[in-house]
């Protein structure tokens, strides 16, 4: 027993002196290592590194020596420029808190080291190219001296890295890379410039940035690299990007001095229904609802010089099979998507020689089947081609969408589309750019329809065919909107243009035709009109249409207003709305006219117009427009048929809100077979005369002119013979419903019709004024607001009437001077040719003398008075 205790004594005799020598030569020797390994990577690196702290261990991965170093930084390499890197940390390299370097314990004593393993923990890489293509991670130096001794080699057999994050930034192809390195293996072996890597990691990505195009999802991937980096360039073996199973392959050349390239980037059979997990947030929530599936294929090759000023060549084709969209919530489906497409940047690497073609194009929708192509070349200035056909179902498209906004959808829309031509360059493209080429296309509906819930917009019964080629045309494109039918033909010019909102003039010309109109219906509700009047914005006539459009209606009905036989032409140009010969029969008569409203640079509008009717039942017009808004005159206070003329000009805001007080108009009017009937203002008059006849007012004819302004409806000096009385009346009556009528009677006339009833004589009128003919006048004034009527003598228009009728009997006079002794030639004349003028009213009534009888009164009037003291006998 005591051989075997001799022998683990002497053992650990042996191990204790082994474990006292090796520590004794690691702290002996550290100095001595850390000087030479550092002196040999400051030889072979060309960059500065630094380390806080060291350690030398023989014991801990005995029989290996290993070097500890904390706080290590190794310095980005010089000659790129770092300006153009912001918030980014260029000065770095790597930064690590710890690392460690083994060799064999020999190469102590040969002074030879053969790196065995390098182990990274804990770091930051940062690896940056400049816009030139100059890079911070050249750390080789090239060594042209021939003496062995100064030759240092760098057998990097295995670098282990974990939780290294690393940050890529190429300004060249504007990307940015961020992951982090977990449990990653590297074999290089460095001699010189020349270096053999291959590589491998389990990386987390964590975002990724191509121009404007931005993720920020975090998944996992493997990456094995294995590459040659000599005088020459970088030599690629297969170099592999996993994920899912998923592989993407590169190999190739890259020669950074000369910014030369020559890769080959492929991926087979990448299932793209894990595509949707590596998509972030924001990418992630606007496809929320749908789930990609297919076969993909990518196939890129990428040669030849990438500076500022050249591209390389590249040549990219991609395919899918067996591909779809499927929408969640749905369960509907677009599937059986299949199409190949390639991009080439052609014999001279420019935009002008660039080309991009996706052909065989196949898709289904529900039970809609679609094919195409789409072409496009010259991307200096790019001509493209499109073609599409298929048969769209609305109801599947609205419901693949996801557009609940659309009330439900039927039909179905056949679709023959050609496009082609030249499109503006610019920095992005959209679907609506496809608007600028040339048309060749068909849009056939086939009992189509749809409706915007709330917005009062209901679309049935669509059947018609739009062609767009050059114009678009439509020959009696049917349809139901709103619960009325409407048939539309014509040819409109830019249209597609137009709607996808390209700065161009929309014009053409529009036939439109219904057999009932009735506007109220497409009237929003007055709930629907509440919750938007806050945001409505001031109405704006487009400044880019100018389309002329025919009119024509069986039927107009608005509320209790009914129309017939509409007929006008309607043109619309930059802040102009002109209609043209509008006539419609309407309340037993004709109205015809024409009128403009204007756009004003303050966004306020200004309507003229002018307008004819011609024996309209001014009952009927009363109860049609709820008596204009009006309580004075009401529809069972009048009647008769009514013909006229009406020039008027009305302001508007921007809200197309009347000023009503701005209003200007002037016309003429002529009522026949009139009547009023309990009208308050006539029956106050009735009662302050007590001439119950006056209550009920007929009247065969009555014609006179009328003016608006100033917010008044002003009724020139006319005659009325009526089945009451005979008056003249004048006056004005405003918008707000006061009024003022100055009325002039006979006071013979009112006498013998109350005769029978009292005999009251002229005494009983304050203001009376006698003719010169024996007719005594009697003048009134009637005032007064709504109901209110006030009537009362009328003083002044009484003796401006005695001042005018003596400046009349002198003139008279003078007249009969003339005539029987020739004095005054002049004057004479002049009254002559007044005598001579047409009156400017004309009427006549009904139960009143005969025309003949008027002019036999005329004739005794001319020989009554003074005149008979002076005629010749």
């Amino acid at each position: 027993m005591k051989f075997p205790k001799k022998i683990l004594k002497l053992a650990g005799i042996l191990v204790v002196s082994a474990v006292i020598v090796l520590f004794a030569l690691s702290v002996a020797l550290q100095d001595k290592v850390a000087e030479v390994i550092i002196r040999a990577l400051n030889k072979n690196l060309a960059t500065k590194i630094e380390i806080g702290s060291y350690h030398l261990s023989l014991l801990r991965k005995f029989p290996k020596a290993s070097f500890e170093l904390k706080n290590i930084r190794v310095y980005s390499s010089p000659g790129f420029e770092k300006s153009g890197f912001s918030d980014m940390n260029t000065d770095t390299l790597l930064a690590a808190a710890s690392a460690s370097i083994d060799f064999k314990m020999i190469d102590l004593f040969r002074g030879v080291y053969s790196f065995k393993a390098v182990n990274v923990r804990s770091g930051n890489l940062n690896l940056f190219t400049d816009s030139a293509g100059r890079y911070n991670y050249s750390f080789t130096k090239r060594e042209t001296q021939g003496d062995a001794e100064r030759e240092v080699r760098l057998n990097l057999d295995r670098i282990n890295v974990s939780d290294v994050r690393v940050l890529y930034s190429d300004l060249r192809a504007d990307l940015v890379i961020r992951g982090l390195l977990k449990n990653g293996r590297i074999r290089s072996r460095i001699r010189g410039a020349n270096i053999d890597f291959d590589g491998s990691s389990d990386v987390l990505f964590t975002h990724f940035s191509l121009k404007r195009t931005v993720f920020n999802r975090s998944f996992n991937a493997r990456m094995d690299v294995g590459l040659n980096r000599n005088e020459k360039g970088i030599f690629f073996r297969k170099s592999t990007i996993s994920f899912d199973k998923q592989d993407i392959i590169m190999t190739g050349l890259i020669i950074p001095d000369d910014n030369y390239l020559d890769l080959s980037i492929s991926g087979n059979h990448i299932d793209i229904s894990k595509a949707f997990h590596y998509l972030s947030g924001n990418y992630k929530t606007i496809v929320s609802e749908y789930r990609p599936y297919g076969i993909f294929d990518l196939d890129c090759r990428i040669k030849g010089k990438s500076t500022r000023f050249e591209d390389p060549h590249y040549d990219i084709a991609v395919s899918l099979e067996a591909g779809g969209l499927h929408r969640v919530r749905s369960g509907l489906k677009m599937n059986d998507v299949r199409f190949t497409a390639s991009m080439t940047n052609g014999a001279r690497n420019r935009p002008e020689t660039s080309t991009l073609g996706i052909s065989d194009f196949t898709a289904g929708l529900g039970s809609s089947v679609f094919s195409g192509s789409f072409s496009a070349s010259d991307f200096s200035r790019p001509r493209a081609s499109l073609k599409f056909r298929g048969t769209l179902i609305p109801s599947e498209l609205r419901e693949f969408a996801g557009m609940e906004a659309l009330g439900p959808c039927s039909g179905s829309v056949d679709l023959d589309i050609s496009l082609s031509g030249v499109i503006e360059k610019k920095d992005h493209y959209s679907l609506s750019d496809l608007a600028e080429l040339n048309s060749r296309s068909e849009i056939i509906f086939r009992s189509f329809g749809t409706e915007v819930p709330g917005r009062n917009f209901n679309l049935r019964n669509t059947n018609g065919k739009l062609v767009i080629a050059g114009s678009t045309s439509a020959e009696k494109l049917e349809f139901n909107l709103n619960d009325q039918e409407f048939s539309l033909s014509g040819n409109l010019d830019n249209l597609p243009k137009w709607l996808a909102g390209k700065p161009v003039n929309l014009t053409g010309h529009a036939y439109v035709y219904s057999p009932c109109l009735k506007p109220e219906y497409f009237f929003s509700s007055p709930a629907t009109r509440d919750e938007t009047v806050k945001a409505r914005a001031p109405l704006a006539l487009p400044r880019d249409v100018m389309i002329d459009l025919t009119v024509k209606l069986d039927s107009l009905k608005y509320k209790k207003f009914d129309a017939g036989q509409l007929h006008g032409e309607i043109s619309l140009k930059p802040g102009m709305l002109n209609f043209r010969s509008l006539r419609f029969k309407s309340q037993d008569g004709t109205v015809t006219g024409n009128g403009i409203v204007v756009q004003n640079r303050n966004k306020s509008f200004t309507g003229r117009g002018s307008f004819s009717v011609s024996n309209v039942d001014v009952k009927k017009s009363f109860i049609s427009f709820n008596n204009f808004g009006q309580n004075f005159l009401k529809a069972e206070n009048i009647a008769g048929s009514l013909s006229g003329t009406i020039t008027l000009v009305l302001p508007a805001d921007s809200m197309l809100n009347p000023a009503m007080k701005s209003l200007v108009a002037e016309g003429k009017y002529s009522l026949s077979d009139g009547a009023l009937i309990n009208f308050d203002p006539v029956k106050a008059l009735s009662k302050f005369i007590s001439l119950s006849e006056l209550e009920n007012i007929k009247f065969d004819k009555l014609d006179n002119d009328f003016f608006i302004r100033n917010n008044y409806f002003y009724v020139p000096v006319m005659q009325i013979r009526s089945s009451a009385v005979d008056l003249a009346v004048n006056g004005r009556h405003s918008f707000d419903n006061a009024y003022e009528y100055h009325v002039e009677m006979l006071l013979s006339e009112i006498l013998s019709r109350k005769a029978k009833k009292n005999r009251k004589t002229s005494s009983e009128f304050d203001e009376v004024e006698d003719d010169g003919l024996g007719r005594t006048r009697v003048f009134l004034k009637l005032m007064g607001k709504g109901e209110d009527v006030d009537v009362t003598y009328d003083m002044k228009a009484a003796g401006s009437k005695i001042k005018n009728d003596l400046r009349n009997e002198r003139q008279m006079l003078k007249t009969i001077l003339n005539e029987e002794y020739g004095w005054y030639p002049s004057e004479t004349e002049q009254v002559k040719k007044e005598t001579a003028s047409k009156p400017r009213f004309r009427i006549s009534w009904e139960g009143t003398e005969t025309t003949g009888t008027e002019q036999k009164t005329s004739s005794e009037k001319k020989d009554g008075g003074i005149r008979k003291f002076f005629r010749k006998k």
